[in-house]
């Protein structure tokens, strides 16, 4: 696919099923969690793509999703969806006319995504975030969609993005808000073991902090999924009148009661 060589700044180290995979000997960014192997494995225990039966989590989740998709600019030609796990940025954005590249640390996400989504603008690779094969400056917009919070190095992951991005370009996060992130102890290594794989919480005071050091400017933090609507169905009901209901009622709740279940930052680059 020319438009995507046009962008890579290596060569892969493999090609398998099509989908170039840049994975090698690298380091990873903390010592014994060997996250590039956990992630792969994950992917082949779990169907990200199959479809889910919990109405509650449906409807939350698309909610969120279009929330973030709204946010990236009207302008945007090339697209960089990191840790795409279902796709849905393709299957939102390519046949609207933008490239967008799925990348994923795992193989089989990559190519699930490639397999339902086959559009000429459509590209997906095996990357690790910490090491991009791209060139940089060239992606208008990046969206990373419950990602930062399993990330070893959350500042190091925003940092490697935003090195791919042009000036002024905008790079999407969505993560949990204040999570109390539980644990349990690993019956395979005696270690505690965080629920969700969630090594992060954040909130808008930690996220302001983290990006103040990076190049680039906080734009909008949005909370999103107000806990009284979900923990009472109620989002159910609302989501059915249609998004800019349900967005103006989430966003008074939020205002009111600030307990929102996920939050999502832009963060534009100078």
């Amino acid at each position: 696919m020319s438009w995507l060589d046009d962008i890579l700044c290596e060569a892969p180290k493999e090609v398998r099923d099509g989908i170039p995979s840049f994975l090698g000997e690298q380091p990873t960014p903390s010592e014994g969690f060997d996250y590039a192997r956990h992630y792969t494995e994950d992917a082949e225990q779990f169907d990200y793509f199959g479809e889910k039966s919990d109405r509650l989590t449906v409807t939350h989740l698309r909610l969120l999703r279009s929330s973030a998709m709204r946010m990236v600019p009207k302008d945007t030609a090339l697209l960089l969806d990191v840790g795409c796990g279902s796709a849905f940025v393709a299957g939102h954005f390519c046949p609207r006319g933008v490239k967008v590249v799925s990348m994923d640390i795992a193989q089989a996400n990559a190519r699930k995504a490639l397999d339902k989504y086959l559009y000429d603008n459509h590209a997906a690779v095996v990357a690790d975030a910490y090491h991009l094969p791209f060139a940089d400056h060239v992606f208008d917009c990046i969206i990373a969609s419950e990602i930062i919070e399993h990330t070893v190095d959350p500042k190091g992951f925003v940092d490697s993005l935003l090195a791919k991005l042009k000036p002024g370009g905008i790079l999407i996060v969505s993560t949990p808000y204040k999570e109390r992130i539980a644990y349990s102890l690993c019956i395979h290594c005696n270690c505690k073991t965080p629920h969700n794989a969630h090594l992060h919480s954040f909130d808008k005071e930690k996220m302001q902090r983290m990006v103040s050091a990076l190049p680039a400017d906080i734009v909008k933090m949005r909370l999103v999924g107000n806990k009284l609507l979900l923990r009472t169905h109620l989002v159910v009901l609302v989501a059915k009148l249609g998004f800019w209901v349900w967005r103006f009622v989430d966003g008074l709740l939020n205002r009111i009661l600030p307990k929102a279940e996920h939050f999502i930052i832009v963060m534009k680059k100078r």
